[in-house]
């Protein structure tokens, strides 16, 4: 009932009738699609999480052991007379605690497979004990790096390389030189191969990372990308996050990235995976599903095209058809090699619309042509934009106290409108339509101020008795004003002239428009040339004045348009001048009229 009430279309009830059915099926469609890759993304961060949770975890307990393995050197009784008895303690003793040292030392390295080097430093002796060497100078990069840490889970890098370290006396209060100091060195490639069980190379990648000292562990990633992580894993620090998963754009693609904090050493471990390698599998059910998607819509629209080739386009032509006929323009329905109940139809509209013509063409067609004529005169005259803006103008003035130009623009609008609103003769002088005309063109040069550059040249005064047609040059004005003039961001150029020549009175309006093309120009031009009077329902305004120019004078007279001179467009109005004219301004010479 609202469909009838609403005047829709039977071709449309019909489409719209079959996307009812089509519509829910497939919103139900992608809502489980929907929910499923929510289900499945929620699944797989969950998964993600876990991962990240147990890698840390281990790594995290792998470290405290090695840690306390630190705290058990401390009471080791070999390295304690080794770093206090300095050169007291003779070669051979020196000897064979030195290498008890080493053996512990190789058994610490032994214990873990991120170990890659144990070592102690002994100031007092100026030595520095290896498992392979006990007899090696002091690096004092890595001695100035360590003497001071008491923390044993803290990692420090020196020089590219990992260090967990404690010294003894633990006790840093007087700067006091260190006995010993017991340093492991961690294996960076051992750590970023054991990354390779978070994530696999072909997937993503995975790195440990410290954003205080600067300490990065991973399988040589795109330096750019570990760029990128830092300032990632800064704005979390910032933030106070520890852990989470987001999805951010790498290198022009999509990742998915995880972080976890690793609390006893203060980094962080960072895993990104490509969303491809993830979610590929599921995009493609997604994409199959738009893709079925795609091919129910076209099979619609084959649908809807087939019930337009058969019902909505004949039936339409025959709506179109008696709309005329409402209108009263009696034209016949083309007939075409349809066999079926339209054609039928079309026959006995044609049949009707004949006797129509025959009955009504004498005496209905004129006086309806009278009537619309009329009409389309009144509707033609008053622009309510215009009246608006000008009386919006005339506020401001008044407003802004500029008295001397609200009082010019009313007595251009009483002019105006005291013109539009008297009898309306069909023929008037010319002196009184150029005057119209320049009234108009003084309201609008009120209006846009100081953008627009008017000039306008009154006609010879031994035309100004001619009797021309009403209202032929204020809209040619007017047009140039709509769709020239006002949409210029610079400065607008209007220029008004006459000139006269074998019996032809041509006025002449001419603007800088910017946005016509010769192609739009010679489209205006085909436009006035195949004109036909018997139109009535034509309202342009150049096709109007062409068309009531042509029926006063004849097929030679009317509107031309070309280039203008200032860029825009040029309409030339011709008008016939009489043979008195001629002689008339032969007489008087070169004298404007006072419009």
């Amino acid at each position: 009932m609202i469909l009838r009430r609403k005047g829709v279309s039977i071709f449309v009830k019909l489409v719209l009738s079959f996307l009812a059915v089509l519509i829910p099926f497939y919103t139900m469609t992608l809502f489980l699609n929907q929910k499923g890759a929510e289900v499945i993304d929620e699944e797989i961060t969950k998964s993600i999480k876990s991962r990240d949770e147990f890698y840390t975890q281990s790594l995290e307990q792998e470290l405290k052991r090695i840690s306390q393995l630190l705290f058990d050197f401390v009471v080791d009784i070999d390295l304690m007379e080794l770093a206090l008895s300095g050169s007291d303690i003779d070669y051979y003793d020196r000897t064979e605690k030195a290498i008890a040292l080493q053996k512990r030392l190789s058994m610490v390295k032994s214990s873990s497979t991120i170990i890659e080097e144990v070592k102690v430093f002994l100031p007092l002796l100026e030595r520095t004990f290896y498992t392979i060497d006990f007899d090696s100078a002091i690096p004092q990069d890595e001695y100035a790096a360590l003497a001071n840490n008491l923390d044993a889970m803290r990692i420090v890098d020196v020089g590219g390389k990992l260090f967990m370290s404690l010294r003894y006396p633990m006790n840093t209060a007087f700067d006091r030189t260190p006995v010993f100091i017991i340093a492991v060195q961690l294996s960076k490639s051992a750590i970023a191969n054991s990354l390779r069980n978070v994530v696999s190379p072909d997937h993503g990648a995975a790195a440990i990372m410290n954003p205080n000292e600067e300490w990065i562990v991973s399988k040589g990633e795109n330096e750019a990308i570990l760029q990128k992580m830092r300032t990632f894993l800064r704005t979390k620090k910032d933030q106070k996050v520890v852990s989470g998963v987001e999805s951010i754009e790498l290198e022009g693609a999509k990742y998915i990235v995880s972080y976890k904090k690793i609390p006893n050493i203060e980094a962080t471990l960072l895993v990104y995976v490509s969303e491809e390698k993830v979610f590929g599998a599921l995009h493609g059910y997604r994409n199959w599903t738009w893709s079925l998607l795609a091919v129910s819509i076209v099979f619609i629209f084959i649908f809807a095209y087939s019930l337009y080739r058969i019902i909505h386009y004949p039936l339409r032509k025959l709506v179109i058809a008696f709309r005329k006929v409402e209108e009263g323009r009696l034209q016949p329905l083309e007939t075409d090699r349809r066999s079926d109940e339209f054609r039928y139809l079309y026959e006995r509209f044609n049949h009707m619309v004949s006797r129509l013509n025959v009955l009504i063409h004498e005496v209905y067609e004129k006086e309806l042509r009278n009537q619309r004529s009329e009409l389309k005169r009144l509707q033609s005259q008053i622009n309510p934009h215009f009246l608006y803006n000008c009386f919006f103008i005339l506020s401001w003035l008044i407003r802004g106290s500029d008295s001397e130009k609200a009082s010019r623009l009313a007595i251009y609008l009483g002019d105006y409108f005291r013109f539009i609103t008297r009898n309306a003769e069909d023929q008037i002088t010319l002196d009184t339509e150029m005057h119209h005309a320049k009234t108009y063109v003084d309201i609008q040069a009120l209006c846009y101020g100081h953008k627009i550059d008017v000039e306008y040249e009154a006609p010879d005064e031994s035309l100004c008795d001619l009797a021309v047609p009403r209202l032929i040059v204020q809209p040619i004005i007017e047009n140039a004003f709509k769709y020239a003039i006002g949409n210029l961001v610079t400065r607008g150029e209007l220029w008004v002239h006459t000139r006269t020549e074998n019996g032809y009175l041509d006025i002449l309006v001419e603007d800088n428009g910017e946005d016509l093309s010769d192609d739009r120009i010679a489209e205006i031009q085909r436009r006035l040339v195949s004109a036909r009077g018997t139109d009535m329902m034509e309202t342009t305004g150049l096709v109007n004045v062409h068309r009531r120019i042509q029926l006063t004078y004849g097929a030679d007279y009317g509107l031309a348009v070309s280039r203008s001179q200032l860029g825009g467009l040029c309409v030339t109005i011709r008008l016939k001048l009489e043979e008195e004219q001629m002689t008339e301004k032969a007489k008087r010479g070169m004298v404007p009229c006072t419009g």
